[in-house]
């Protein structure tokens, strides 16, 4: 449901800037504040601390499942985990806005389903015909992949089956009823303001099953009927069209949905929420989040949620589509990295953009082993507020209660996929971390979750400057590319690693002396080498990377 970006308000509203204790981590802030409160936020009124809290999160089921779309759930859970981790009751709920409507064709979905605009996504069949809807068919998906990313138990809910149940009935009526203070509420935030016989409903047309093309025309006082008419309605980029349908429909009896910004309250309200996040663009005070609030507070009397606003997830700068073909799935990321590391990357400073990258992964990879090492104190954070706080980033990132947090591997995602490259077997690929000390008995099934993780990456995802291929013979054209000294100095290189066994800081000197004596710069000695062994100019770090190889970069040496 959360697809309002504020515009229909005033254009210079000044954000609502949430501020951040240094050193305290924003879910353990958040939850203070939750478990504070006692005063509403639009009056001075107060009200009793729940017994238990409740956290919300909510997805609607017409759009691409893509690793953003975990983003509200998984920072939701992170202040569940907070509340919990302080001692309170809390209770994380998952909704289902399967009663929305469909607003585009997403890729993969037939083109002919665009009669479909505007219908319920619960009411729309499965274009696989392997569920009995459109809804069901992505809820099964999106349930499946979500409870790999979320440690923490949810309790789900569907707002299709929550209106049928008739669960939403008193807030229907009430808001309704009250549908001058909705309106007043929001021609404030407006600059053109809402129609005199506006209401906060939408029926179901009977004509063509759509729910956003209903318009609601009147209602009688008495009964409390609906009438309305069925006419085209304007998505961003799509058209519902209308059938011209005239009818009536009973709020408290007929299948209809209250207005985004009235629901959002009666869902606060129904569930008695206390606390949900959402994107950057409710921050502003005309957005839809703060019209809720303050319809929740001054017509269905319950105090609004506290709240923390995020930046959304961009794929190298660009905001995710299907059409532009930038989509991350979540079985794409488990292919090639961890859950924890995904909440990682969301658990970090929330207003700060998140733009993605697969180049970069390796990257996120060493972050997280550094959180790893300090939350178990392998590495030293001076400031005190900064190594608490990425304490608590690894343990929350990590941790459900119920999972075992992490011990940090020695061995990082760019060495691992280095020797994912050179070796198959896995005996093999264990006799070379040993030489290296990357490799620990106790830790054998993370180590080789970590190789199987980076060959998958290097694989698919890899740019080419970080794939080799070891060289196994050193052709006439490769030696024409070395010069004399550079000859010298890998035939020296060779005589060095069968001499003994070597450290990687010794070796790496070595490689420098060699250099040195040879009358070479530091730059052409690894050049020669990488050109010998890889075929290319440049590679890993070549101390680590000889060790690593161990006969096999001796015997390709050995024939220069």
């Amino acid at each position: 449901m959360k697809h309002d970006n504020g515009s229909s308000g005033k254009k210079n509203a000044k954000p609502i800037e949430e501020k951040e204790e240094s050193g305290l981590f924003w879910a353990d802030q958040l939850a203070g504040k939750i478990s504070k409160r006692d005063k509403y936020r639009y009056s001075d009124k107060k009200f009793e601390k729940p017994k238990e809290f409740v956290v919300r999160t909510a997805a609607s089921l017409s759009g691409v499942l893509h690793i953003g779309r975990l983003s509200d759930t998984i920072r939701n859970a992170s202040v569940h985990r907070a509340l919990l981790d302080a001692g309170q009751k809390s209770k994380l709920i998952w909704v289902s806005d399967d009663l929305d409507p469909l607003r585009k064709i997403p890729k993969g979905v037939p083109a002919e389903f665009d009669k479909y605009l505007g219908s319920p996504v619960s009411m729309i069949p499965d274009y696989e015909g392997c569920h009995e809807s459109y809804a069901k068919h992505h809820l099964e998906e999106y349930l499946k992949v979500i409870r790999e990313f979320v440690f923490e138990d949810m309790e789900i809910f569907s707002m299709k089956d929550e209106y049928s149940k008739g669960n939403f009935r008193p807030f229907i009526k009430k808001l309704i009823e009250k549908a001058d203070a909705i309106r007043e509420i929001q021609n404030r935030q407006r600059t053109n303001p809402l129609r005199k016989d506006w209401m906060p409903w939408s029926p179901l047309c009977e004509g063509c099953g759509k729910i956003i093309t209903a318009k609601a025309t009147s209602v009688d006082e008495k009964t409390g009927v609906v009438s309305y008419i069925c006419k085209d309605y304007l998505f961003e980029t799509t058209i519902a069209k209308g059938c011209g349908h005239r009818g009536e429909n009973d709020p408290l009896k007929d299948t209809g949905k209250l207005a985004y910004k009235s629901e959002w309250a009666a869902q606060w309200a129904r569930w008695k929420v206390s606390c949900e996040g959402a994107g950057k663009e409710y921050q502003v005070p005309n957005s839809a989040f703060w019209i809720n609030a303050e319809i929740c507070e001054k017509v269905l009397d319950f105090p609004s949620p506290e709240t923390f606003f995020y930046e959304h997830l961009t794929i190298e700068g660009v905001k995710m589509s299907a059409s532009l073909g930038n989509v991350v799935y979540p079985r794409q990321w488990l292919e090639v990295a961890s859950p924890q590391l995904l909440r990682f990357f969301y658990n970090k400073r929330l207003m700060t953009e998140r733009s993605f990258s697969w180049k970069e992964l390796p990257m996120l990879y060493d972050e997280y082993d550094k959180a790893a090492a300090v939350y178990f104190d392998k590495a030293v954070v001076e400031n005190e507020k900064e190594r608490s706080h990425i304490k608590r980033l690894y343990e929350i990132s990590n941790s459900g209660g119920k999972n075992k947090i992490d011990v940090p591997l020695n061995l990082g995602f760019g060495h691992a996929a280095m020797v994912s490259q050179v070796f198959d077997k896995e005996e093999d690929v264990i006799s070379s971390l040993e030489k290296t000390s990357h490799y620990s008995k106790d830790q054998h099934r993370q180590v080789m979750d970590r190789i199987r993780l980076a060959r998958a990456w290097i694989k698919t995802y890899a740019p080419e400057e970080v794939k080799y291929v070891l060289q196994h013979e050193v052709s006439a054209e490769t030696k024409s590319k070395l010069s004399e000294p550079q000859i010298k100095a890998l035939k020296t290189l060779a005589e060095k690693l069968k001499s003994k066994k070597w450290g990687e800081k010794e070796l790496y000197n070595e490689c420098y002396t060699i250099a040195k004596d040879a009358g070479l710069q530091p730059p052409e000695f690894f050049k020669a080498a990488y050109t010998v062994l890889l075929n290319k100019e440049r590679g890993p770090k070549l101390a680590p990377f000889l060790i690593a190889l161990g006969d096999k970069a001796l015997r390709v040496l050995e024939k220069v």
